[in-house]
């Protein structure tokens, strides 16, 4: 078991050295076990362990019995446990939501929180194969996209999930035989929440009537649908970059899109919409499917969305406004959306990547010596020290640079200030990072945690063209 997590971890390059790593703590079994997992890990992987509990205080005198529980486990392992307290279902009445879905806000809110105030540069959570096939088959059987079926990733972003690889059984049998105990969460064995009813009685019947191993399919499943997810998203910023223009009536898409693949199509559609909604929340397929048509309908034919949203058939193609909203705040959330939203980089081979108004060009070779080339946006990295879940960003909170050799830190927001950059050109910035470990800062320095080195063998040649880019 131990030596399987491992396998997974480093397979997904989820922990560099010396990273320290916040564990949600919980109390339960899955929790427990990654907690145990990582600790007994964290000498060969070179990391440190957190971990941090939340109390929803949603089931009384147990719930306070599961802080009690993960504090005194903590403090017999010595690792350093953070605690916060909500009164989630008061809370949730206020914010007219729903339990759940506050309860989720307010664990994000945590997290990050407490990552910042304890410098962690990794969140681990113990979802498991059986999470992931029941948060499968919920989205699925609700309705939902390639995304939702690709909800639960080994990493992303700064989030890891080191149990992706094993099921709940082998993590009960796996605490029984080593005698560590867990707590029981009374809320598990009602069937008052959807997940619960497919924990209960829909995986059940699938491994009794259909296959043993229908868990473990599920999961590799939605891994097949990650990898073509994040192609189709490639494919969708190229579309983007070349059919989509912000016009004086909004979000203008020209109509020779109508000849590309409909699910490119749909798929830019999507994201456009739910930039002008704020989200995607109140977006269906349904909404996207009466946009997609609009190309075959005559000129001036519209259809109204969520959001106060409308979609017109012009002469170039369609656009999409919001009926009370000028083209100054169509603009503004257009940026935020292509902002917030990654692309992964691909480092094998030669590549070709798009971010917004960048093209992005990368290249594998030997490396025998050569004189580094003192171009601004071109940068040689060491390939064998690159992590392969670098994404292109612009910057977040908590980001910062390597500056020496020794593995010192600087805050990135302090190097931006030395380098006298506008706070409002800041965000803007183009980055290359590792979780919260910057590598580049497109157009200033590089950091020292992939340089070249005498004892580099490969390096990747990434050139950036485009945006506000002069070389």
């Amino acid at each position: 078991m131990q030596k399987k997590i491992l396998e997974y971890i480093r397979k997904h390059q989820m922990l560099l050295p010396r990273e320290t790593c916040l564990v949600g703590l919980s109390g339960g079994a899955d929790s427990v076990c990654l907690l145990f997992m990582l600790y007994k890990l964290r000498q060969e992987l070179d990391c440190h362990i957190q971990a941090v509990h939340i109390n929803h205080n949603i089931r009384g005198e147990e719930a306070r019995q599961d802080a009690l529980f993960c504090q005194n486990l903590c403090a017999r392992l010595e690792i350093p446990c953070y605690e916060y307290s909500y009164q989630v279902e008061l809370l949730a009445k206020e914010a007219h939501l729903g339990t759940e879905e506050m309860g989720r806000n307010l664990r994000r809110e945590a997290y990050a929180d407490c990552m910042r105030k304890h410098g962690a540069e990794k969140l681990a959570l113990a979802h498991h194969q059986n999470d992931l096939a029941e948060t499968f088959l919920f989205h699925l059987s609700r309705g939902t996209s390639l995304d939702g079926l690709d909800a639960l990733r080994p990493v992303r972003d700064h989030i890891i999930r080191p149990l992706l690889g094993v099921r709940r059984c082998e993590i009960e049998n796996w605490l029984r035989q080593n005698r560590i105990s867990w707590c029981e969460d009374s809320t598990n064995i009602l069937d008052d929440y959807s997940r619960n009813q497919i924990r209960h009685h829909v995986i059940p019947v699938m491994e009794e009537q259909i296959n043993p191993q229908a868990v473990s399919h599920i999961a590799a499943v939605s891994e097949d649908i990650g990898e073509a997810r994040a192609y189709l998203e490639l494919q969708t910023e190229r579309l983007r970059k070349s059919q989509v223009r912000e016009g004086k009536s909004g979000i203008e898409i020209s109509q020779e899109c109508a000849g590309e693949p409909a699910v490119l199509v749909r798929r830019l559609l999507l994201g456009l919409i739910a930039a002008l909604a704020g989200g995607r929340r109140d977006i269906t397929r349904e909404h996207v499917e009466s946009v997609y048509r609009l190309f075959d309908m005559d000129t001036g034919k519209q259809v109204s969305l969520p959001g106060q949203i409308v979609a017109r058939h012009t002469y170039t193609g369609i656009t999409l406004s919001r009926s009370e909203t000028d083209a100054k705040v169509v603009k503004e959330n257009l940026r935020e959306e292509q902002k917030i939203r990654l692309t992964e980089l691909p480092i094998k081979g030669k590549q070709t990547v798009y971010w917004g108004d960048y093209t992005i060009t990368m290249e594998k070779s030997e490396y025998q010596g050569k004189q580094i080339p003192e171009k601004t946006y071109t940068k040689w990295f060491d390939y064998d020290r690159i992590n392969p879940n670098v994404v292109f960003r612009t910057r977040q909170r908590g980001d910062y640079l390597v500056i020496n050799q020794a593995g010192g830190r600087r805050k990135l927001k302090d190097y931006l200030i030395d380098c006298k950059i506008p706070q409002k050109e800041r965000d803007k910035l183009l980055l290359l990072a590792e979780g919260s470990r910057i590598l580049w800062v497109v157009g200033y320095r590089i950091g020292e945690s992939a340089k070249i080195s005498q004892t580099t063998r490969n390096i990747l040649q990434i050139q950036v063209d485009g945006g506000n880019t002069n070389e």
